[in-house]
């Protein structure tokens, strides 16, 4: 009984909070601000300003009763929920004896409930399917190995099943073969999307209200239910969970009005994936206000694992950043449009599907936390590359002094280390955004890379035995080649910040300008990159006092691209 009441106070929670999200103020606020951690105290006071005397009353109003109902719970409780909320809590380990005893309660359960309901139809069609050892341990481990929760769950399941496919979908697999063209449509659109892992490894599920589009919406809801039956092909998904990020800072606010939310809700609760941690961004002070109320509403354990974000695409980025959570993990671009390509990828494999009514993943790596991502700047705070650079400091010494030989050895050493540990090497195609596994040379020349990166920082002199320092017999791929029609991953970088940085640079006078061209620089340079321009010998590395008026170069050429562009 009390499990049930919980199922439907999680149902209630959900739904006030949905409801809440589509009251959003029309007013475009513009909040922007820092995301240093050592003054976000003070940012925090700069979006209380924009709050009328009333908001604010309620805003600590609402604070206070979060931190009352906190502290309801016990010591060893909050700790277990920060855990959960953090993803290191305890790895769920699945002894046979135990996983027997759930099974069978489970059967129990269902016995006496299944009288009447769906999942008496879905048995009678197809018993090997509905009660499959595999298929009831996905709901065992969405409860958390609560037999009677699992069993309310299993009902539900069906009941929507039944509702957004029909009768004689009951018992088999939803396949790509079972969405219409509409249905189809509304699965591109990306309003659901499984973006990627968190540290832990745990699935990040993100919605963006703000894209939502469907003709109708039970095409939007069997669209979603495909996906979430996608992300259970994965064992690990299913004993870790998922974290939810609902995503309205911006343009990602719902221009729907909210619509089907309650059915949305109703979907999550019934489809059998165990919400770790949902995450809430938003950009609106009195949508802030409302999720917050919403939330006050909620009991203690499931408000632990809930957390507000309140600011500009970087803030909630960082905060996000503080739970594990990557900006890669937003299908953003450096603009903050939307980035649909990893999310279209995935639709394209989901479309070349067999027939024959099995599930199949589609053929996509996803990265983990262990994995050394090869893609430059934006991934590489990934957990497995900060490892890499930690030992590439400490073995720095030893690499530098080496022989060629015993710097391959090393460097093959490392290489094993990342394997073993469980990561890979992995870098990802520009068009198709697809995660591919890099061979052993492509390894080391990227471990080689860092390396060389790291002797640069400490101002360690270059060998001048095969070329002079300042010729470089091949550029790497996070240099800047100057020169016409060149293409580099440092290229992009460095368009990407010229482009980011203009308006503070025109704002400057003349003799302050050079500061701006000096921040890009070093941004640069703290990726691995260099400046380099074509010479007959080769590339010639700049200096920095010749790179500087080629990168003002870059600014004044935008100026011109930006004067030209129409209004």
């Amino acid at each position: 009984r009390n499990r049930n009441r919980c199922n439907g106070h999680h149902f209630l929670v959900i739904n006030v909070i949905m409801s809440l999200l589509d009251q959003s103020f029309k007013t475009n606020l513009g909040i922007r601000g820092c995301c240093n951690p050592q003054i976000q105290h003070v940012q925090q006071n700069t979006h209380d300003e924009l709050l009328t005397g009333k908001d604010k009353e309620k805003k600590q109003e609402i604070d206070a009763l979060l931190s009352e109902a906190m502290n309801t719970l016990t010591f060893h409780e909050r700790e277990e929920q920060h855990a959960v909320l953090h993803g290191v809590d305890k790895e769920i380990a699945e002894e046979d004896g135990v996983m027997e005893n759930a099974l069978q309660d489970l059967d129990s359960h269902l016995i006496r409930q299944k009288a009447g309901s769906v999942y008496e139809i879905a048995e009678r069609m197809d018993a090997a399917h509905v009660n499959s050892r595999v298929f009831r341990i996905m709901f065992l481990r969405a409860n958390r190995y609560d037999a009677k929760a699992s069993a309310n769950q299993m009902l539900m399941f069906f009941e929507l099943k039944q509702q957004l496919f029909g009768t004689d979908k009951l018992a088999k697999n939803i396949t790509i073969d079972d969405l219409d063209e509409d249905d189809r449509e509304a699965l591109k659109a990306g309003f659901l999307q499984l973006t990627g892992r968190d540290t832990s490894n745990r699935q990040i599920v993100v919605q963006m209200p703000g894209i939502r589009k469907f003709r109708h919406l039970r095409n939007e809801l069997r669209a979603s239910f495909y996906t979430c039956m996608q992300a259970l092909l994965s064992e690990q998904t299913q004993l870790k969970g998922i974290i939810t990020i609902f995503y309205t800072v911006g343009n990602f606010k719902d221009r729907s009005k909210g619509v089907g939310f309650t059915d949305h809700s109703r979907r999550a609760l019934s489809v059998p994936l165990h919400i770790a941690a949902i995450h809430f961004c938003l950009d609106d002070p009195h949508q802030y206000i409302l999720v917050r109320a919403g939330l006050a509403a909620a009991n203690a354990k499931l408000r632990a694992r809930i957390r507000v974000h309140y600011g500009s695409h970087l803030e909630c980025q960082y905060l996000l950043s503080t739970y594990g959570i990557s900006a890669q993990a937003l299908p953003l671009t450096a603009t903050y449009e939307v980035d649909m390509r990893r999310h279209l990828n995935w639709t394209e494999f989901c479309f070349r599907d067999s027939k024959d009514g099995s599930l199949k993943p589609p053929p996509c790596i996803e990265p983990n936390a262990n994995d050394v991502l090869l893609m430059g700047y934006k991934t590489s705070n990934n957990l497995g590359n900060h490892r890499l650079r930690e030992r590439v400091k400490e073995l720095f010494l030893q690499y530098n002094a080496g022989t060629y030989e015993q710097k391959r050895h090393l460097l093959d050493g490392l290489i094993a280390s990342i394997y073993n540990s469980g990561g890979r090497f992995l870098k990802q195609d520009k068009e198709s955004v697809v995660w591919q596994e890099v061979t052993l040379k492509e390894a080391r020349t990227k471990v080689t890379q860092i390396f060389r990166n790291y002797k640069r920082r400490l101002g360690t002199p270059r060998s001048t035995v095969t070329v002079p320092p300042s010729i470089v017999s091949e550029p790497m791929p996070d240099d800047v080649l100057f020169g016409r029609h060149q293409q580099s991953r440092g290229n992009e970088l460095l368009h990407t910040l010229v482009k980011e940085r203009f308006e503070k640079y025109e704002s400057l006078d003349r003799g302050m300008k050079i500061s701006v061209v000096d921040s890009i620089m070093q941004r640069i340079r703290e990726e691995g990159g260099r400046f380099l321009e074509p010479d007959s010998n080769g590339w010639v590395e700049l200096s920095k006092e010749q790179a500087r008026p080629k990168v003002s170069k870059c600014l004044s050429n935008y100026r011109r691209h930006f004067k030209k562009a129409p209004n």
